[in-house]
């Protein structure tokens, strides 16, 4: 369950249906829900003022690199995290040299995971005539428990 009412710190929360099912199994829950409420739609970035699209390639991104319960349920609030993550730069050249991609930029947001604070890495990718588009999110721990668990 998330909650990002008010605040520029979403609060992310494995609910007790979650906690039942096995990592495995939460996956595929989350794998529908990306699918079903972000993939083929556009989000405008405050902070660059850019559109970034979700894409097929984002879904298979995810479903490759979201090994944890918490990279997991972090999708929920993919659209916030893209609407609201700051921009640091400068761009960054891919490092295989595809003469399809121009650049990633990174954009960095803070959310609070299971009451655990994360700093969230969205990697995006700009194609060759394209727009911008969400390739995958890491997490960096930022801190120690926050909330009562």
């Amino acid at each position: 369950m998330a909650d990002i009412s008010g605040s520029q710190t979403p609060e992310i929360w494995e609910t007790e249906e979650d906690k039942k099912l096995s990592t495995f199994d939460l996956k595929t829950k989350y794998k529908i829900y990306l699918q079903t409420h972000f993939q083929g739609k556009q989000y405008f970035n405050k902070d660059m003022e850019l559109w970034i699209s979700v894409s097929s390639d984002c879904v298979r991104q995810w479903v490759k690199k979201s090994r944890t319960r918490e990279k997991i349920i972090l999708i929920q609030v993919l659209d916030f995290l893209l609407e609201n993550g700051k921009y640091e730069g400068p761009p960054i050249p891919d490092r295989k040299n595809r003469a399809e991609i121009e650049h990633y930029k990174h954009f960095h947001q803070s959310v609070n995971i299971n009451g655990l604070e994360y700093n969230v890495i969205l990697k995006v990718v700009k194609p060759v005539n394209q727009p911008h588009k969400i390739y995958y999110y890491s997490l960096e721990s930022t801190s120690n428990l926050r909330f009562g668990a």
